[in-house]
């Protein structure tokens, strides 16, 4: 039988985060031109800020623990 490969995960948050936010970001560029852009935009809005929220909060967490 063949050993089973599992996949590593990444589990540094604020990298995980950052990653989010960089591909949120992607999409916005990527669809600059599309006529449903707005309608785009207003989905992702809010995923991006929640993304930039608990990157604030993981951030502000860190320095407190300093």
């Amino acid at each position: 039988m063949e050993e089973e490969i599992k996949p590593k995960r990444i589990k540094d948050e604020k990298f995980l985060l950052l990653a989010a936010i960089n591909q949120v970001e992607n999409i916005i560029n990527l669809t600059e031109e599309n006529e449903y852009k707005q309608f785009i935009y207003m989905h992702l809005n809010s995923v991006y800020y929640e993304l930039k929220r608990q990157l604030t909060n993981l951030t502000d967490q860190s320095k407190i623990k300093e």
